[in-house]
């Protein structure tokens, strides 16, 4: 298939669609954690082509260094991964404490993980591992404030992999033998997992931990139980 990333990017926007339609409680949460999570699209050029290599769309990345593609998948990405501990284990988000602006608070964590991710890029660690790493050094920072957030953090991150995984392994039924054109051998992390790469799920697992837990501390809420019908 000429467009395959095109092709996953959809595909990651299916989770969050649905999520959006049955829970609309959780609309609020998403839409925040989208927005949040667009800067990301403009970083693909650290990934392309070292980390893999798909076409896309009129070119872009090679003109812009990231595509029409990046906007989708990191959407469909934040959406789910945002919302995906909420809704496996019933929750919502209630206001737990005012946050004093928060999107200034938003905006600094973003560019703290950037800077961390490009300052390990620029020591030798693959782009891949470094953006996993900052993710996770962010995450553990806001857990050490909120440890409220261990449990949905860890469990928000395991759901998000499982469906991470699921929409790869479509992906890979969609079109054949993709992971093994379109993606570079891994330098540290070698082997797949029902023929999905384990850098992958690795960074699946990492979205879903900083997904989960940095829009309730730059927000300021937590998760409780659904109501009892």
């Amino acid at each position: 298939m000429a467009y395959d990333f095109l092709v996953l990017a959809l595909l990651f926007l299916v989770p969050g669609a649905l999520i959006w339609l049955l829970r609309p409680d959780l609309r609020g949460l998403m839409g925040r954690a989208v927005l949040l999570s667009l800067p990301f699209a403009a970083t693909e050029w650290l990934f392309y082509p070292e980390y893999w290599a798909p076409r896309f769309l009129f070119g872009l990345a090679d003109r812009l260094g990231f595509g029409i593609e990046d906007v989708l998948f990191v959407t469909g990405l934040g959406a789910f991964s945002s919302t995906a501990y909420a809704v496996a284990f019933r929750r919502r988000v209630m206001a737990r404490a005012s946050s004093s602006r928060p999107w200034q608070r938003s905006v600094g964590a973003i560019v703290a993980v950037l800077a961390l991710a490009g300052g390990l890029r620029m020591v030798g660690l693959p782009i891949l591992y470094a953006a996993v790493v900052a993710m996770g050094a962010g995450a553990v920072g806001v857990l050490k404030v909120r440890p409220d957030l261990r449990g949905p953090g860890l469990l928000g991150a395991l759901v998000s992999v499982a469906i991470y995984l699921g929409l790869c392994l479509i992906f890979a039924a969609l079109v054949p033998g993709v992971f093994e054109r379109a993606w570079r051998p891994s330098l540290l992390l070698p082997g797949r997992f029902l023929g999905v790469p384990l850098d992958e799920l690795l960074y699946g697992w990492g979205a879903g931990l900083a997904a989960t837990v940095f829009p309730a501390w730059a927000f300021g809420f937590g998760f409780t139980p659904l109501p009892r019908r």
